[in-house]
């Protein structure tokens, strides 16, 4: 894991009229690390990776990606810069193929650019690797839930990110699928030299991969350590599940 953030994230707030969805949040994020972003409903989870990636800008603070300030960039420009995210509704193109829903994203990349012949060659190995190959030309549509997850992170990596954010990832899905998909975030995590930031509500799991994790409420963060530190802390428990039970 890195010493130096590659994502910096300095007293971001974002209010809509009176609800305050981020107040002042200030987190860093390291390179190799999974970093595990957990809280209530409406602690502000999503809204923070919205202002990450540029669909929402916020009242004020800075996102750095890489020293670079994010807050003024559109959604492509910071996904061509590294950075992508899955969402808690697959977006996958339904028409598509499996096959054509990966070449989306290689295709339109600017770091490195590459010819049609080699979009093929990286979407097949991507489909392989997460287990896919088998559907290529299956119209996405047709597959389970899990699947579809599954070309979220193939298009991801597709895109050449460095970082992705994960909302949900797990949703939806039985235990021994959300078994698997943690094995395989693990391993494309070293495979890639991945940083993945994951927003998920299922605490086994997201104790179990990260190396670090972060918890929202009220749009301020109210802990951030080892996963068996946060879970201990009484402001988290009071958090999910208030103060009589704490």
């Amino acid at each position: 894991m890195g010493t130096e953030p590659i994502l910096e994230i300095k007293d971001v707030r974002l209010h809509f009229g009176g609800v305050r969805a981020l107040e002042g949040v200030n987190l860093d994020v390291y390179p190799g690390e999974f970093l595990g972003v957990i809280g209530p409903n409406g602690a502000g989870k999503t809204t923070l990776f919205n202002v990450i990636t540029g669909v929402l800008s916020p009242n004020n603070g800075s996102v750095r990606f890489e020293g670079q300030e994010l807050t003024q960039c559109t959604p492509d420009v910071i996904c061509r810069l590294g950075i992508a995210r899955t969402y808690q509704r697959v977006r996958s193109f339904p028409r598509l193929t499996v096959l054509q829903n990966v070449l989306v994203p290689i295709v339109n990349r600017d770091r490195p650019k590459v010819s049609f012949k080699q979009a093929h060659e990286i979407a097949h190995m991507l489909l392989q690797r997460v287990g896919l190959w088998d559907y290529a030309q299956v119209e996405a549509n047709r597959l389970n839930l899990f699947h579809r997850k599954k070309i979220e992170l193939a298009r991801a990596l597709g895109a050449g990110a460095r970082i992705i954010l994960l909302d949900e990832v797990m949703a939806g899905l039985n235990a021994v699928e959300a078994d698997a998909a943690s094995e395989l975030l693990r391993s494309l995590k070293q495979e890639f030299a991945l940083t993945i930031v994951c927003i998920e509500h299922l605490m086994r799991i997201i104790m179990a991969v990260s190396d670090r994790v972060v918890v929202l409420d009220h749009g301020t963060i109210i802990a951030n350590g080892k996963p068996a530190e946060v879970a201990d802390n009484p402001q988290v428990q009071r958090a999910y599940l208030g103060a009589e039970y704490a």
